[in-house]
């Protein structure tokens, strides 16, 4: 046996207090899995709801900002202040041609055909395109693309949905707005699972952060725990899938209207119940 060897098998084998405390320190590292459109998802429905009209826009770069203040704000909470990595897990937008759910006003008294929308230059398609950029240059952050299946359907959003019910809008006053296209990711929930099980079964971190909601995570988060990773959800106060409830730690999320005041530099429009100027 080589000096190397013997070095090598020395240092495994010791039991000092030292080492212990240095194999503890090691191993207290923390990873992020988000579901980006879900997070998202929940960033534009509290920006609409609390800060509309605000006259700042919530633009990629402020997406970012408010990311990184809740993986900070978790760290802080879990004393997990050794970063292995954030994963963030998403897909290109769509920028084709797609016909439109329905005609436009002006253009039912002629002939009633809905036009094709060209999404390449959507507001929306720009804003995801934006914030892949800008995530691609964030620190300890890896982007994992899914990819977009090609079947897509319009859904009626649900201010409209809410409009039809209540009888403030008929069908018939339904403009394009009103609908917003569906195109489901694929790979998504592969990538997870591999990304999952390479550092639980690595011993890249003994505590990871999933901001999501849905059972995508629910095969991993099961794996993890198993081999005594500590799984915590994040569901930015959104519904949870019963079944990924089954399968984490521990749930915690923080308060978002907050966050984004923070990250936006003002106050929100319409302030929540629970808003606390000093806070």
């Amino acid at each position: 046996m080589s000096s190397a060897q013997r070095m090598f098998e020395f240092l495994v084998n010791i039991r000092s207090p030292e080492l212990f405390a240095f194999r503890d320190k090691m191993n207290k590292k923390i990873a992020f899995f988000i579901d980006g459109g879900y997070f998202i998802k929940r960033m534009k429905f509290y920006y609409r709801k609390y800060f509309n009209g605000c006259g700042v826009d919530l633009t990629p770069q402020i997406v970012v900002k408010v990311l990184y203040t809740f993986i900070k704000r978790h760290r802080d909470s879990l004393e997990r202040q050794d970063l292995y990595r954030i994963y963030y897990y998403d897909a290109p937008p769509f920028d084709g041609q797609y016909r439109e759910a329905v005609p436009k006003l002006e253009h039912r008294a002629s002939n009633g055909t809905p036009s094709t929308k060209n999404f390449k230059t959507d507001p929306s398609t720009i804003f995801q395109q934006e914030l892949h950029s800008s995530l691609k240059k964030s620190r300890k952050l890896a982007l994992r693309m899914g990819k977009l299946s090609k079947a897509k359907r319009w859904i009626m959003d649900e201010r409209a949905q809410k409009s039809i019910l209540t009888g403030e809008k008929d069908i018939n006053e339904l403009v394009p707005e009103d609908f917003y296209l569906d195109v489901k990711q694929k790979g998504v929930d592969t990538r997870i699972g591999i990304d999952i099980t390479t550092v639980t079964l690595r011993k890249f971190a003994d505590t990871i952060v999933l901001i999501a909601s849905d059972a995508d995570f629910v095969p991993a988060a099961k794996l993890a725990r198993t081999h005594g990773v500590d799984v915590v959800l994040d569901p930015m106060h959104g519904d949870v899938d019963q079944d990924l409830q089954l399968h984490i730690d521990g749930k915690k999320s923080y308060d978002i209207v907050h966050l984004l005041s923070e990250c936006l530099a003002v106050r929100p429009t319409t302030t929540p119940n629970w808003w606390n100027e000093n806070r």
